[in-house]
């Protein structure tokens, strides 16, 4: 019983656990789906920031002489939207491969063994 427990090629071989080949290929897939993601979350902060001051502080700059109309940085957003993109996508395209390996264990099920 001690040996069963021990040993690592119970895992291994069980009869309905999915071939490394469509493993690897779903690795693959989540990785350049969080990689898309995070390029699509990007993109739409960088179009839509704006790193200029509100036109009522640039205003309020120009009229009173003490106020400064200071530049925004939009690197934070962009990362933010960066990181946000890539977790989304992933997680996404995460889910649908667990979906689509059980399902191929499910196709090549093997009939129980009979006991000995």
């Amino acid at each position: 019983m001690a040996d069963d427990l021990g040993s690592f090629e119970l895992l291994a071989t069980h009869p309905n656990a999915p071939r490394k080949g469509p493993v690897y290929l779903a690795f693959g897939l989540v990785v350049v789906a969080g990689v898309l993601g995070a390029l699509i979350g990007y993109s739409l902060i960088a179009a839509t920031c704006d790193e200029t001051a509100p036109l009522l502080q640039r205003l309020l700059a120009g009229a009173v002489p003490g106020i400064d109309a200071p530049e925004r940085s939009c690197t934070a957003r962009e990362l933010g939207g960066g990181l946000a993109g890539a977790v989304i996508a992933s997680f996404g395209c995460a889910v649908v491969a667990v979906l689509v390996l059980r399902a191929m264990a499910e196709w090549k099920k093997t009939p129980p063994k009979e006991p000995r």
